[in-house]
């Protein structure tokens, strides 16, 4: 009450008037407290009917990670985290690139760099990109994407449905650093060969149906080009959904009525793809060959 009233310059029987309704906030005045408060005013004002969604754009910095991206990265993975509460939760990703949920950063550490050190050419404020090998990501981020992995493979039932092409964009895009040097025969190689662990690992998990964890998952191939990615996450205590705007940065909602489009553009996308985990083996095997074969060529 006494912070209302000298945020405000207004008596105490003024803000009691507000707080009862009986006299609304002034549009200066929820924006004097949001601003205080640093609540976001979309989420005062939004509408939440189905043509009003609204999106934020998370726009990271991977290697100057501020205070206030690593406290929402830390919030985002604590709700994402819920899933594992409830077994009827959903996780599906429709992608056009690799997803880096996938890539095990540790393991695959070059692999996991190199989509980073893409971003940073791409949309980085760098005068000056150093070369590859003089790249390193921080210990935070490992960290936080290995606590989602762990996160959304706890998930009840999760499904990918992968854009034939991805992995010979990620190839073409390495003998396109390569090329103008930024990258040397020796990187070329031990990406090559996280590649191969990578792909080994994705048909591990398309012969079982189910990560390491247990949990179900499902991998589609679609035969039409995927135009952006997107994914959502969907569980009786947390709702999100994300589409890629560019590379590595994302427009985010925890609108639950965005959820909706998404598993409708999913399952449209389902029919023209083939499922390859457990069933289709036929398909896989061919679908696998080909993807080692893509590798070979770096």
């Amino acid at each position: 009450m006494g912070q209302l009233m000298e945020l405000l310059c207004i008596e105490k029987e003024a803000v009691y008037r507000r707080l009862r309704k009986d006299v609304a906030f002034s549009f200066a005045e929820i924006e004097q407290i949001a601003r205080h408060y640093s609540i976001s005013l979309d989420h005062i004002i939004e509408n939440h009917s189905m043509e009003e969604i609204l999106f934020h754009l998370l726009d990271y910095d991977f290697f100057n990670i501020p205070e206030e991206q690593i406290q929402y990265t830390d919030l985002c993975i604590k709700k994402v985290s819920t899933v594992k509460n409830d077994p009827s939760s959903e996780l599906g990703f429709a992608y056009n690139t690799l997803p880096l949920n996938l890539v095990k950063s540790r393991e695959h550490g070059q692999l996991y760099l190199f989509t980073l050190y893409k971003w940073m050419y791409q949309y980085g404020k760098y005068a000056k990109l150093p070369p590859f090998r003089e790249i390193n990501v921080s210990e935070q981020l490992l960290h936080f994407n290995d606590l989602y992995r762990k996160a959304i493979m706890q998930a009840g039932y999760t499904y990918y449905i992968f854009d034939e092409k991805i992995f010979q964009c990620l190839v073409n895009d390495i003998l396109y650093f390569r090329k103008i040097k930024y990258i040397t025969t020796e990187d070329t190689e031990v990406l090559k060969q996280e590649l191969f662990d990578l792909l080994d690992y994705i048909e591990n998990i398309a012969i079982h149906g189910e990560f390491e964890t247990g949990k179900k998952v499902d991998l589609y191939i679609t035969q039409m080009s995927i135009e952006s990615s997107y994914s959502y996450i969907s569980s009786k205590e947390h709702c999100c959904s994300y589409v890629k705007l560019v590379n590595l940065n994302d427009l985010f909602s925890m609108n639950p009525n965005s959820i909706a489009p998404l598993k409708g553009l999913a399952q449209s996308l389902k029919k023209s793809s083939v499922k390859i985990s457990v069933s289709g083996e036929m398909e896989r095997i061919h679908y696998f060959e080909r993807q080692r074969n893509i590798i070979k060529t770096l």
